[in-house]
């Protein structure tokens, strides 16, 4: 089940509304690709993020198509509706507590098969967690992951990170209890405090691909999609 995926494509486009897909309703695989930028730390985590939001996931559908077949294929980001909890990190933008905001995740090929990017498995309904955004398009009708480290969800107590395993964030976060995290992430919130990083480029090229586990999750139908010219990814849309 192996695909290419188009990292740093910019344009949007809707599919031909006689194309009709029959989605994965889970990831198949996982897909590998350097990031934009990658944070060995909470402190550059928080300092790079424009948003940071506590929340819960509401539910989730297929969204918005990016590239187009002269491009070489078309990928449909999934969109997640998350209920703003609390916010750690406003960054100026239009969001308050009580509202719902969509976070776009990786989702599905031209093929209809479901793909996952690095260790950010898709959220699902009901999941708590702290999310730490970009803006998704100039209108701010959306929002991604900052990058692939950018979830931490929060379990029995204790925060998970969507960080690589071996990597040093998951170190720096993974395991720890919910309030022990959250009052490093006030901390570090403190413009003065947090730090940042320099984007490095994304080849476009290079991806690998693994299987994952069948979780058994029923995605819903699509409900169409948009074409105002961004993209559900961490990556810069002219790298």
């Amino acid at each position: 089940m192996v695909a290419t995926i188009a990292i740093g494509v910019s344009a949007w486009s809707n599919m031909p509304e006689h194309v009709s897909v029959s989605r994965d309703e889970q990831p198949e695989r996982i897909v590998h690709g350097r990031e934009s930028v990658n944070f060995s730390n909470v402190s550059q985590l928080i300092g790079t993020s424009a948003v940071i939001v506590k929340g819960t996931v509401l539910s989730a559908a297929p969204g918005r198509t990016l590239g187009s077949v002269d491009d070489g294929g078309t990928d449909q980001a999934r969109d997640v509706t998350v209920r703003v909890n609390l916010i750690l990190k406003g960054g100026g933008y239009n969001i308050s507590t009580g509202a719902d905001i969509v976070v776009e995740e990786w989702g599905w090929d031209q093929a209809g098969q479901a793909y996952q990017m690095e260790n950010l498995s898709w959220s699902q309904a009901g999941d708590v967690g702290y999310f730490y955004l970009q803006p998704a398009d100039q209108m701010i009708t959306k929002w991604r992951y900052v990058n692939t480290q950018g979830r931490v969800l929060i379990k029995d107590g204790l925060v998970r990170s969507s960080a690589d395993p071996v990597s040093p964030l998951f170190s720096a976060i993974d395991g720890r209890t919910n309030s022990d995290f959250y009052g490093e992430m006030k901390y570090w919130v403190d413009p003065s405090r947090g730090g940042t990083v320099v984007p490095q480029p994304v080849p476009a090229t290079g991806e690998q691909q693994q299987q994952v586990p069948d979780d058994g999750v029923v995605e819903p139908e699509p409900d169409g999609s948009t074409n105002d010219g961004s993209e559900p990814t961490p990556y810069p849309s002219a790298p």
